[in-house]
């Protein structure tokens, strides 16, 4: 490293150099041995189709739209991913996927992360001692809140720690031209991460009141692009938003029929008029809660906990992530949520530092942020975040399901060469471990979902080919319910699907169907021979009988 650099500054750099080596080592494994998963697929089929003229175009996404899940409608060719999230920035990325493919969305993850954290030093470097700023560096990378989603598919939050740190940074040097650059990108990132400026204005107004002006602008930049993104914009290409995620989310407040749907703005007036199920969803589930807020607070010493600018930069985001339901648990320390959160309790615990009479941390403090850095670090291992450390702890204990490292790699090479046989520019209807293999093609779909599509004209087609990995599903069902239900809903309907759709490839369990395919006796009689095993008891059934 350059001798210019002071030492807090190489010490910084090591921290966000193991966070960047380990984070991008275990995402190739993830990628390898085919634990990511169908969000992954989603963004690559956006990209490889905005690379190609239909901006943020998703088969994969159309089939999570209101019109299939609500309509029993295939997904379509023409479906825009911004009816569901509105995300140009996303497009920022475009560039590099065309250079180097799919592992340009881990590195662009990490690669994010890891300068949001180095940005977050030189913010510290201003407001307190070089070594308060170190320790608010070790605690933002040993965080479960920031670990776990960095380790998991890739999302468009990623790109909102860096931004964030970046307009509070441009606010603290004045520089007018990162205040603008950051405060344009952050409603860009998500149709909800204006919130983030409305958090900002807010505190500007306590506590540096005299930049009022500015503190109005950022509010109502962020507030007034929220309501015109998600009542205006967003409707313009699906009715996700009113009819899927509005009603999905925020569902208890609304007093509507969910086929219609609800806005943003009637769903914050209904539930404003209902203070006592806003005051019971705040606080529900309070064990949850309250070990959520903990897993933030734990790599900083709890400090966010009782921070006043903690809670004011964070707080509106916690609002909203209390305030919902859903069947992607908000409240979930390691998914993608949390980098709603992270930014603020990272902030806010920075200017508590900075507000204290002795801003450096004594000896026995040093040590006690040591501690719970580590123990934040064990309980990320030990929670085993997106599976990302499945070869060395188990998906399960009881019953016990662990796959060696050598067997996952070679599972990951013999679907790479089973999916081989796929055309590139065939339509494919692949189950989910598969999905990130097949995404760079105009049609692909989840199977056993889905086995036809509809294409520009509207017309309903059947897929060109069925990818499935059976061996995945036989060795996690016995522990995982959902792996369970899909294995055995294979079981039922493919062994008819096998009249139109034969079998051109089966290795380790993972096979490839070609529609009206030359026929293969020996292969389809394997495949039958693994159809007809015995299903695994249901799990669900297994753990009532226990308890």
């Amino acid at each position: 490293m350059p001798a210019t650099l002071s030492k807090s500054t190489r010490q910084a750099l090591v921290a966000a150099l193991i966070f960047a080596v380990v984070a991008l080592l275990l995402q190739a494994w993830r990628s390898q041995v085919l634990l990511a998963s169908y969000d992954q697929g989603i963004f690559q089929q956006v990209l490889w189709n905005s690379l190609r003229g239909h901006p943020f175009e998703s088969t994969l996404s159309s089939q999570l739209s209101t019109n299939v899940i609500h309509s029993g409608e295939p997904a379509g060719l023409g479906y825009a991913r911004l009816g569901q999230h509105f995300t140009p920035s996303l497009l920022l990325w475009a560039p590099l996927f065309g250079l180097i493919g799919g592992a340009a969305l881990p590195l662009v993850q990490v690669g994010l992360i890891v300068s949001a954290g180095l940005v977050l030093h030189r913010l510290a470097l201003q407001l307190v001692p070089a070594r308060t700023a170190n320790w608010l560096t070790y605690g933002f990378y040993g965080g479960n809140a920031l670990i776990g989603p960095t380790l998991g598919n890739f999302t468009d939050l990623c790109q909102l720690p860096l931004a964030v740190f970046a307009l509070m940074l441009g606010l603290q040097k004045r520089m007018g031209w990162l205040i603008l650059s950051a405060a344009v990108v952050i409603p860009l990132i998500r149709e909800d991460t204006g919130i983030m400026l409305i958090a900002i204005g807010l505190w500007l107004l306590l506590r540096e009141p005299k930049r009022w002006p500015m503190a109005i602008a950022l509010v109502i930049w962020g507030a007034g692009w929220m309501v015109l993104v998600t009542n205006a914009l967003m409707p313009l290409f699906s009715d996700d938003n009113s009819k899927r995620f509005m009603v999905e989310n925020f569902g208890q407040y609304l007093d509507v029929d969910p086929s219609e749907g609800a806005s943003s703005l009637s769903m914050v007036q209904q539930a404003l008029g209902q203070p006592l199920i806003m005051l019971r969803e705040l606080i529900s589930p309070p064990g949850q809660t309250l070990l959520y807020l903990l897993g933030h607070g734990l790599p900083f010493l709890m400090v966010p906990l009782i921070s006043l600018d903690a809670w004011i930069l964070a707080g509106p985001s916690l609002l909203g992530l209390f305030l919902a339901q859903g069947s992607n648990d908000p409240l979930s320390i390691t998914i993608r949520y949390t980098l709603l959160v992270v930014p603020g309790f990272s902030l806010g615990t920075l200017l508590w530092w900075s507000r204290r009479q002795q801003p450096v941390p004594g000896r026995r403090t040093r040590l006690a942020w040591g501690i719970a850095i580590s123990l934040s670090l064990l309980l990320t291992v030990s929670s085993n975040p997106h599976r990302s450390l499945s070869w060395i702890v188990p998906d399960s204990i009881k019953p016990m399901v662990f796959s060696s490292p050598i067997q996952q790699w070679r599972h990951g090479q013999d679907a790479r060469q089973v999916l081989r046989l796929i055309p590139n520019d065939a339509s494919v209807s692949a189950n989910t471990p598969l999905v990130p293999l097949i995404a760079r093609r105009e049609v692909a779909v989840r199977y056993p979902e889905s086995l036809h599509y509809l294409d520009r004209d509207k017309n309903k087609r059947a897929v060109d080919w069925i990818a499935i990995d059976l061996d995945w599903l036989e060795r996690y069902s016995v522990a995982f319910r959902s792996d369970w239900r899909e294995l055995r809903r294979i079981k039922q309907e493919l062994p008819d699907q096998m009249s139109d759709y034969r079998v051109q490839a089966i290795k380790n369990g993972i096979a490839v169907l070609q529609h009206n395919g030359p026929l293969k006796p020996e292969l389809e009689r394997q495949l039958q021979e693994r159809l007809a095993t015995p299903l695994p008891p249901d799990p669900r059934q297994q753990a009532d009988e226990k308890s």
